[in-house]
């Protein structure tokens, strides 16, 4: 089955988060996701040859070396997103085999957000809510995310 979406759909929007003014009153030492933020690894649960070159890895960001996703955050809890599109395609068995592309397209996706501690919930421009556990330092954004044939994904997002 061939299907044509980001392989990282599901993390592009979980990085769509700040501390602002008016989030839970914390001090000074709270740290800030205002800014630009950019995928700097993908690490699977399982390794995969997404590239097709005999080598599998839990590198997903190696599989795919075309790959890139930029999340700016907005302090009005808003936060657009450039992601580059890729290709999938999943060819059943056990275990299946699944091979990705880049389609050379940049996808622009919007939304807001809200964060309450470590829990960032964002909503993309008409669709539902998602909520993810995030760890934040100055310079890194990380989660973990689940995406389907892929299984659990640890991704970091490093301040720009």
């Amino acid at each position: 089955m061939k299907t044509n979406f980001f392989l990282f759909a599901i993390c592009f929007v979980f990085i769509f988060t700040s501390c602002s003014n008016d989030d839970d009153g914390g001090g000074s030492d709270m740290v800030s996701l205002v800014g630009t933020w950019e995928l700097t690894s993908a690490t699977g649960a399982l390794p995969v040859d997404l590239d097709m070159d005999g080598n599998a890895s839990t590198n997903l960001l190696e599989e795919l070396s075309c790959f890139e996703d930029t999340i700016v955050v907005n302090d009005d809890s808003t936060y657009t997103q450039d992601v580059t599109e890729i290709t999938v395609d999943v060819e059943p068995g056990i275990p299946p085999v699944i091979t990705a592309d880049c389609t050379g397209n940049t996808l622009m996706e919007t939304g807001a957000w809200s964060l309450d501690g470590d829990q960032l919930t964002f909503t993309p421009t008409g669709m539902d809510p998602t909520m993810v556990t995030v760890i934040l330092t100055q310079t890194t954004l990380s989660f973990t995310d689940t995406v389907e044939d892929l299984g659990q994904i640890d991704l970091v997002f490093t301040r720009q």
